[in-house]
């Protein structure tokens, strides 16, 4: 078994009993997608993907994820930067760190955050939307038109990452609005 094969099978067990909202799908799908997406665009572009969203959805630490991908065989600089992505990638302004932040607010101050991710955490954000937009636009159209502008306005400012994902997903983004304006 490869280290990636490792990787994501300890990555499915840590989401285990997560599933994608509104489907049957487990979680790990989703991860899986978007390292997919980000593999060949990106150096560690698979591993990163897949644990984009792992400190904040499992309790999982950064020290443990470090352990668990040495462990699986990765070289101790590739396990540091791997890792250091994943913490760039992990939400701060969360409602249990901020209380008394509303939503709104907290997304605001996410946002700018994301802004000064390096390349590499901004190409995983990139095949975070793609697959983030897809769900929107079949399990949550009602809300969709309104995802879509407020991402546009993110990727004109995240614009360090690989720029054929980015494009992708601005292309995505404009032909998705565009079908609304049609309808």
């Amino acid at each position: 078994m490869t280290s990636a094969e490792k990787l994501a099978n300890w990555v499915a067990d840590k989401h285990k009993n997560q599933l994608i909202k509104c489907t049957t799908l487990p979680y790990f799908d989703h991860l899986n997608k978007v390292a997919l997406l980000a593999k060949n665009a990106i150096e560690w572009g698979y591993e990163i993907g897949l644990c984009h969203d792992l400190l904040e959805d499992t309790g999982t630490t950064s020290a443990e994820l470090k352990t668990a991908l040495i462990n699986f065989g990765y070289p101790v600089t590739a396990a540091e930067l791997i890792t250091n992505h994943v913490v760039e990638l992990t939400d701060v302004f969360t409602k249990t760190a901020y209380p008394k932040l509303s939503k709104k607010k907290r997304k605001k101050l996410e946002n700018k955050r994301l802004q000064t991710l390096d390349n590499a955490a901004q190409t995983v954000k990139y095949a975070d939307l793609i697959d983030n937009i897809a769900w929107m636009m079949k399990y949550d159209i009602k809300h969709a038109a309104h995802y879509l502008k407020k991402k546009a306005t993110l990727l004109l400012n995240l614009n360090l990452g690989n720029n054929q994902l980015r494009q992708r997903a601005m292309g995505i983004i404009q032909r998705e609005l565009l079908n609304f304006h049609q309808h």
